[in-house]
């Protein structure tokens, strides 16, 4: 890191004076145009920037011919983007020169001749320029200088590098970035396993640094005393100094003769006794008012020590008690936390139970809607078996009346013929007979199953009373249950108020919540009772929800991971304009240096001021500008990858999110179609009572007036033996009003029949023919009737 660094520098700091190159000095052949053979530099001039920074117009060409000669080109049309190259080689310039300059780019001829002019040296940058970017340069100046435009604008910074013939290896750029990655990671590696050493090394010095300091203090008090010991030295040199001179004056006296009381170092003696006498008093009365004053500080201390540490105990036993409070708050705190969601997750349990209640009462209406359909079809069918057994009733009783006519007048036709007894005339009487039982038995089943029939009318009727009579009780349970979880979520939410103003009204909140529990357990207890089915609509439930919160899980992951995913795209775009501005930058520097070049070529004496750039550095420049561009888009794909493979698993997410929704939905429409069905019911069931009691009058009137009905007309054989045959007499041809009452002609038609059995042997030979075959498959027709009802057997 810090050799990049010192390299950037160095790049951005050193400014190497220009290199001028005499167009002799260095030959250039074909040979110049490989890689790393031009020794040219590339400059920019300070000067050559305005104050709105706007880029003078540079060229960079440098054209060449195959001798190594330079010549100039002198004229230059800027509206042209391509050379002007004749068919022999020469280049042909236009007449006029313009200042407009779009791009430059090498100028061959076919021949391979590079044009370029005088000096080899690409300098850029004049001081002639002032801070608008105008030239100060004189005409004639400019008449010297020539621009070429001889190719379209570069499009890359590679393409620029290639055509000045110089190509950068990019993989052994590449293999010394990853090189100088690696060192660096190295190095860091080096510096973590650094860091705790320091750490310790750090810790070990501030240790010595405390025990220095502890050494200084008691350094600090040695000489604190030394210097005591030294102030008390000094005294006591001088007292000895005074004593030595007093005691030698003596000595001069007592040699002298002077007598005690008249010697000057005795009273000498005696005044510094005295004021060392006052001085020892002085010192130590002070002494002893410090010793006091000591003493009271000291016992103040003391009283103060004690004082603290009294307060210190009280303020520990306080931190206790404060402690136990906040232990008790926080307690306190968790426990209506905990009966707060206890509430909220009994409360959502309740609305879940409502639901599945709900569920469960609209299934069971669907299941009774389809029953009383099915009872509806069963009482159609029943309707039209009693009206075919009516109709064969009818036809039956006229059928009797019939035969007991024919017998009257067969008994009065055969009175006065001789009885002959033949074996035909029994067969055909046995005939009729069992044709008239079979007849009998078919119409007890008739009845029997009409019976059977108004007797599961009745018990659907009874079905249907029970069932509406549940369907209310239920709706009554269902409204108690609304009721009183709308004031359960009530006290919810005033339990929740109450525990953020005040924490005094703990006590309340919990009585509260005991019996919003108590409430609350009742409820499931209610709803318990409701049918056996209910628990596979709730698995069904429960597995919808689970799947909705799957499908909402991997939505919200496939949501973030988009925005994540956008996130970094943005980024990565960021990067890249970033990349394309430094490229259009890049650009327009080397279009500036071209330009300027063009214009400063016989111009080396002004450039003084000039800077110049290597042509190395710009290629590493180029270089870093590829390397960005190269990495923005492989990130560009990544997030592109990304965001292809979080679409995937955004669209499937919401695939699954339709079908439940879908089943969902289904399910709504077919709780609502259970809940119109059992409303439908309830109205079929109405209709289907006042049918029935509208029928058992209309039976009733029916047996009325075949009892009021007139006796069958007489003399039907006479009328038929003259017309010669009996096939008008079939028992299809109904009278008006038939005898309900005869029922296939009861005893009095067999005995009756016995009596005449002699009588018309030709005639019921005939009639077993034609009566017969009529009679019988009526009969059948019945029997084909007899269908199983309301899904059981006939027999049941």
């Amino acid at each position: 890191m810090d050799e990049e660094k010192v390299r950037e520098n160095d790049v951005t700091t050193e400014r190497p004076n220009p290199i001028t190159l005499p167009p002799d000095a260095h030959p250039v052949d074909q040979s110049s145009s490989e890689h790393g053979s031009e020794d040219t530099f590339l400059s920019l001039s300070p000067d050559g920037y305005s104050g709105h920074k706007n880029v003078e117009n540079i060229s960079i060409s440098p054209n060449v011919d195959k001798n190594g000669s330079n010549e100039l080109l002198e004229k230059h049309d800027p509206k042209v983007g391509s050379p002007n190259v004749d068919k022999n080689g020469s280049n042909k310039q236009p007449e006029k020169n313009d200042s407009k300059v779009g791009s430059t780019s090498p100028n061959v001829d076919k021949n391979g001749s590079n044009i370029h002019p005088e000096k080899h040296d690409l300098k850029v940058g004049s001081p002639n320029v002032d801070k608008n970017g105008s030239d100060k340069q004189t005409e004639k100046d400019e008449a010297k200088v020539h621009h070429i435009d001889t190719a379209a604008p570069f499009e890359s910074v590679k393409e620029a590098v290639s055509k000045f013939g110089v190509i950068v290896d990019w993989k052994a750029h590449r293999a010394q970035t990853s090189e100088r990655r690696q060192y660096i990671e190295h190095e860091l590696e080096k510096a973590e396993k650094e860091i705790p050493v320091f750490k310790q090394k750090a810790e070990l010095a501030e240790q010595e640094k405390e025990q220095a300091l502890r050494d200084l203090d008691s350094t600090k008090r040695l000489i604190h005393q030394l210097k005591l010991n030294l102030e008390r030295a000094q005294t006591e040199e001088r007292q000895a100094k005074q004593d030595s001179e007093l005691a030698n004056l003596r000595v001069q006296e007592m040699e002298q003769g002077i007598a005690d009381e008249s010697s000057v170092a005795a009273k000498t003696q005696l005044e510094v006794a005295k004021a060392r006498h006052q001085a020892a008093a002085s010192e130590l009365i002070t002494a002893t008012n410090e010793l006091e004053e000591t003493r009271k500080d000291y016992q103040i201390l003391i009283s103060e020590r004690d004082s603290a540490t009294q307060k210190a105990q009280e303020a520990v036993s306080a931190a206790k008690e404060i402690e136990r409070q906040v232990e008790d708050l926080t307690i306190q705190l968790i426990t209506t936390k905990e009966s707060i969601e206890s509430t909220h997750a009994s409360h959502l349990e309740a609305e879940e139970q409502r639901y599945q209640e709900a569920k469960e009462q609209d299934e069971y209406a669907i299941n009774l809607d389809v029953e009383i359909k099915q009872t509806e079809e069963e009482l159609e069918k029943v309707n039209e078996q009693i009206v075919l057994a009516k109709d064969m009733r009818t036809k039956l009783e006229t059928s009797s009346g019939l035969l007991r006519n024919l017998k009257d007048e067969l008994a009065v036709y055969m009175q006065g013929k001789v009885p002959e007894v033949d074996e035909d005339e029994q067969f055909t009487r046995k005939d009729i007979q069992s044709g008239i039982a079979v007849a009998k038995k078919e119409l007890d089943e008739v009845k029997i199953q009409i019976e059977r029939t108004n007797e599961e009318v009745m018990c659907l009727k009874t079905t249907a009373t029970s069932l509406t009579a549940k369907l209310e009780s239920e709706k009554k349970v269902l409204t108690d249950v609304r009721k009183q979880k709308g004031l359960g979520a009530g006290a919810v939410v005033n339990l929740e108020s109450e525990l953020k103003r005040t924490r005094l009204e703990l006590d309340n909140i919990r009585k509260r919540e005991k019996e919003a529990r108590e409430k609350l357990a009742e409820l499931p207890k209610q709803l318990r009772k409701v049918s056996e089915e209910a628990e596979k609509a709730r698995s069904l439930a429960d597995e919808a929800h689970s799947k909705l919160k799957k499908a909402k899980d991997a939505a919200e992951e496939a949501k973030t991971g988009v925005d994540s995913h956008s996130d970094r795209l943005a980024a990565i775009q960021k990067q890249i304009d970033a990349a394309r501005a430094q490229e259009k930058i890049a650009l327009g520097a080397i279009n500036a240096l071209n330009e300027s070049q063009s214009k400063s070529g016989k111009k080396n004496e002004d450039l003084k001021g000039a800077v110049t750039i290597s042509l190395q550095e710009y290629y590493d420049m180029s270089k870093r500008a590829y390397a960005a561009e190269e990495a923005a888009n492989k990130r560009v794909e990544e997030a592109a990858a990304k965001i292809d493979e979080a679409k995937d698993s955004e669209m499937q997410s919401l695939n699954k999110l339709t079908k439940v929704n879908q089943e969902n939905a289904a399910r709504k429409d077919a709780l609502n179609a259970a809940l119109q069905k059992a409303e439908m019911a309830k109205e079929s069931t109405e209709s289907i009572q006042e049918e029935l009691k509208k029928r058992k009058g209309e039976d009733g009137g029916e047996t009325q007036k075949a009892e009021a009905a007139p006796a069958p007309r007489v003399g039907l054989f006479k009328r038929l033996s003259q017309k010669g045959g009996l096939d008008a007499a079939s028992p299809s041809s109904t009278p008006a009003n038939p005898s309900p009452d005869t029922k296939g002609g009861g005893p009095d038609a067999n005995g009756n029949a016995d009596e005449s059995a002699t009588e018309g042997k030709g005639f019921f030979r005939r009639r077993k023919k034609l009566q017969m075959p009529n009679v019988m498959p009526k009969m059948s027709f019945i029997n084909m009737k007899k269908k199983p009802l309301f899904g059981r057997n006939s027999n049941s």
